[in-house]
């Protein structure tokens, strides 16, 4: 749905993005469910909305614009497919970022490493419970903000805190990945912080993961914010 819609306002930028072999940056959170209703056999709802958010302002001017242009979009669930459309678009402010930051995750974070097991390599899933977490997580940042504005940032990273942790597993194609919902408190420079709340933290954020919000009041400038659980 979503390069479908990019490719509506600027099918060049569409095709450069989907084919781009490194890094894509931008991600979105899950839905969220305004009057959500209790079923056993999926989502039960009326009204949603989700976020998307990415440091590329072009990205987000275009598929905002495809979004105008066609705002019909459809979810398949196990009774069929649920039509819907789009009823409203903000654009929210930038914030300004200090050297800390409370993140509360609206999509789960995914991080993986490389392990050896019966003289094979093998790609193993991260918890935050494990310090190779954090390390591939600083890692990761750091060359996705290298790539994207072609310089280094300055390096400055620490997870000091974490809280409210979630694993979860999330069916990518045949295979599930493991990955977690989470609150964390970050210390890094200004620009690091400013370019995990705009393109996500850790793996696969193209695919809807690692897509963070700032909790309110704790290390950014709100001014013009809102956060996932206020109504749009």
């Amino acid at each position: 749905m979503l390069y479908f819609k990019l490719a509506g306002a600027d099918i060049k930028l569409a095709n450069e993005t989907h084919s781009h072999q490194g890094f894509k940056f931008y991600t979105f959170s899950n839905l969220v469910l305004m009057n959500r209703k209790p079923s056993k056999s999926g989502l039960c709802f009326e009204r949603a909305f989700f976020i998307l958010s990415s440091p590329d302002d072009r990205f987000i001017k275009s598929f905002a614009e495809g979004l105008l242009q066609q705002p019909e979009f459809y979810l398949d669930g196990p009774r069929g497919r649920a039509g819907f459309a789009i009823e409203r678009i903000e654009i929210l402010k930038e914030l300004s970022f200090g050297d800390e930051c409370w993140f509360k995750t609206l999509s789960p974070i995914y991080v993986k490493t490389i392990r050896k097991e019966n003289e094979s390599l093998r790609e193993i899933d991260l918890y935050p419970t494990e310090p190779k977490f954090y390390e591939n997580l600083h890692r990761n940042l750091v060359e996705r903000f290298s790539e994207f504005y072609g310089k280094a940032p300055a390096d400055h990273f620490d997870v000091v805190e974490t809280a409210d942790i979630k694993p979860k597993r999330i069916k990518i194609a045949e295979s599930y990945r493991r990955c977690s919902l989470m609150s964390l408190r970050l210390q890094a420079s200004p620009e690091l912080l400013k370019f995990a709340y705009e393109a996500g933290l850790g793996e696969k954020n193209a695919m809807g993961f690692g897509c963070v919000e700032v909790v309110p009041g704790r290390g950014a400038d709100r001014t013009g914010y809102r956060t996932a659980d206020e109504p749009r």
